[in-house]
């Protein structure tokens, strides 16, 4: 504030203006909640238990959320408000204290762009301490800005160590709707993971994202570590290990979620990993692995996939619509682990395109790259060796919730 001063204010002004001030002073005085910080387990179950997720407003253009949101750098922004930005808003539902390791106690703060100065323009996130910027998360576009969408909102936030390495990890999940096209004010989730680093800063794990991405048909935090093969770990058993391990997972669930089950080995033991199918695409099928006194579950999208009978490889490859992906997974310590990936499909598929053989025309990307159907072939095979996979999934080759248990039972 600049304090303004005049000597030529004749003394008749002094006493209104010093009562005009005395108001305004009073006026801007208001009760300040007070912010508690979270550890990044309370934060996530504010939802739901069986959810770990932070769930946000939700209702666009709310009488609260319009409240609570501020110009970034205006002088209506609260006084405890993150700075970010010309351009961006700060939505105080979506701004929190939370606890992450290595920092500490921190303040993760997510800004909305202004959608009138910007339409294109995407979500920003920033960590600060002790009212300092820490570091802003990467966007997944280069200058925050996307091609044709429009940010909705932020869905969901959590703060979970997946890689178990001692740094909480970020996962955001947004909504967005395409800014022009057929499908205009439609919205659809997308996933960004983010791997805490042993300097506090965090890395966009871009290639991680497009494969939750691609392979989630719902996007829940619960559905991502599933994806990542983490925070699913069952209690540690003894004596008769995997087997009674899984036998409590089957006995424990709801049958109804699945059409049958079959046993596998991915990797070089005398384990099997349990495949749990989905009563339909849109469930999918759960890969089971046992690994260190626990079992792991790993979800992948829609039913198909193959593996490389105890080559420690696996590969879901699905797709619908003209829309279709080669995601490989690798068996490491008895969990699977996506390692590679690669997508095709029409540019357009509400106006595919065909030559002149009547194929239609597709677009080919490996690990980012794109490139010919030939070369994505021969991308494809390098990782993984179509001529040794075996079907993970055929209709009606599977086994009973009674008949998988007689199997495990059997296994010495």
């Amino acid at each position: 504030m600049k304090y303004i001063t005049n000597k030529h204010i004749s003394k008749k002004l002094t006493a209104p203006l010093l009562c005009m001030a005395l108001c305004g002073v009073l006026t801007a005085c208001g009760h300040k909640e007070p912010s508690h910080a979270l550890s990044p387990e309370q934060a996530e179950s504010q939802s739901t238990e069986a959810e770990p997720e932070i769930r946000i407003d939700t209702q666009e253009g709310s009488q609260s959320e319009q409240s609570s949101e501020h110009p970034i750098g205006s002088t209506a922004a609260p006084a405890d408000s993150a700075q970010g930005e010309a351009g961006y808003l700060l939505i105080k539902d979506q701004t929190f204290d939370v606890t992450l390791e290595p920092l500490g106690s921190v303040t993760f703060a997510s800004y909305k762009p202004d959608s009138l100065q910007n339409p294109l323009a995407d979500v920003m996130f920033e960590i600060k301490k002790e009212k300092k910027t820490v570091c802003l998360l990467d966007g997944v576009y280069e200058g925050n800005t996307r091609s044709n969408e429009t940010f909705n909102k932020v869905e969901a936030v959590s703060f979970p160590d997946y890689n178990s390495d001692g740094f909480n990890d970020i996962i955001i999940i947004c909504s967005y709707s395409p800014a022009s096209g057929p499908k205009t004010g439609t919205g659809y989730p997308e996933v960004r993971i983010y791997s805490g680093k042993a300097d506090g800063s965090f890395t966009l794990e871009r290639s991680l994202s497009e494969n939750a991405n691609s392979a989630l048909a719902e996007k829940t935090v619960q559905s991502v570590l599933g994806f990542l093969g983490a925070g699913k770990g069952r209690p540690s058993v003894s004596a008769s290990g995997w087997q009674q391990a899984y036998t409590g997972l089957l006995q424990s669930q709801d049958s109804g979620q699945w059409q049958g089950y079959n046993l596998i080995y991915i990797n070089d033991d005398d384990i099997p990993e349990l495949v749990e199918i989905g009563i339909d695409e849109a469930t999918g099928c759960k890969i089971v692995s046992f690994a260190d006194g626990a079992a792991y579950e790993t979800q992948l999208s829609r039913l198909y996939f193959s593996y490389i009978e105890r080559g420690n490889l696996l590969c879901n490859s699905e797709g619908n619509m003209d829309y279709y992906y080669d995601i490989v997974y690798s068996m490491e310590s008895g969990r699977l682990l996506p390692i590679a990936s690669g997508y095709y499909g029409a540019e357009d598929n509400s106006h595919v395109q065909f030559d002149e053989e009547g194929n239609p025309i597709y677009q080919y990307e490996w690990e980012g790259v794109m490139m010919t159907q030939e070369e994505y072939n021969q991308a494809f095979r390098a990782v993984y060796d179509t001529s040794s996979e075996k079907p993970g999934y055929e209709w009606d080759k599977w086994l009973s919730l009674e008949e998988v248990i007689q199997a495990i039972d059997g296994i010495q």
